[in-house]
């Protein structure tokens, strides 16, 4: 048993990895910023997930909270960086403030919570830091160039600091999905046919079949899609 922190755990992939991780024991820190999900989410599996409502949108509080939800913890398995925002619209018609939030969110924040977590993950001497990322982080697509931009960001930085670390123990995966079945985008989640997009329980169990793998490897990146995907 050990204690994994998952963000964008309110809903989607997020709930469904912080729901399988502890159904199998594990505890998790269960971040995101709607508290009462996030409440709700904590009331269930024996008390094993923890809620922390933070907005990684806030660049100031993101690692001071995660340094302070550490504090008890003792055998920490590691991050899965999950939250993620965007909009599928032409660049001009984005403003400023939503630019640095997109930034914040998908890039900045994952890079934050891995500098609070690794001092302790390289003490232990071993952990697991897995960035989900998108399919969007290898090609390009018109009316989302921020996104992928962010996208493109988290791969590069994942790829890197899997490099500094892993001769310490710590292994770093990114894992790159194609069209989910949540509410991203303003989609409504399960309304999919499992064929055109991904079941969000279904790429959970995919996750945890990484962070298990044999500790003498590491699957650096992952992409997967949904059969019926048109493009990718």
């Amino acid at each position: 048993m050990s204690t994994w922190i998952v963000t964008g755990a309110s809903r989607g992939l997020g709930r469904e990895l912080a729901l399988q991780l502890a159904a199998r024991g594990d505890e998790v820190i269960a971040i995101a910023r709607d508290s009462e999900a996030l409440r709700a989410l904590g009331e269930t599996e024996h008390g094993r997930i923890e809620a922390l409502a933070v907005d990684l949108s806030d660049p100031i509080n993101v690692g001071t909270r995660c340094r302070d939800a550490l504090r008890d913890v003792g055998e920490l398995g590691g991050v899965i960086n999950n939250a993620g925002i965007g909009w599928y619209k032409p660049f001009l018609e984005h403003d400023e403030d939503e630019l640095r939030r997109l930034l914040q969110v998908n890039l900045l924040a994952p890079m934050q919570l891995c500098h609070a977590v690794l001092p302790k993950l390289l003490a232990q001497g071993h952990g697991h830091i897995v960035n989900i990322g998108s399919d969007l982080g290898r090609r390009p697509l018109a009316n989302m160039a921020p996104y992928v931009a962010s996208k493109h960001g988290l791969a590069g930085f994942s790829h890197s600091l899997l490099r500094e670390v892993k001769a310490r123990g710590v292994r770093v995966s990114l894992v790159q999905p194609g069209l989910i079945d949540t509410g991203f985008g303003g989609g409504e989640e399960g309304s999919g046919d499992g064929v055109g997009s991904l079941a969000a329980a279904t790429l959970a169990r995919l996750v945890l079949q990484l962070i298990d793998a044999p500790p003498g490897l590491v699957i650096d990146e992952l992409t997967v899609h949904p059969l019926g995907q048109s493009e990718f």
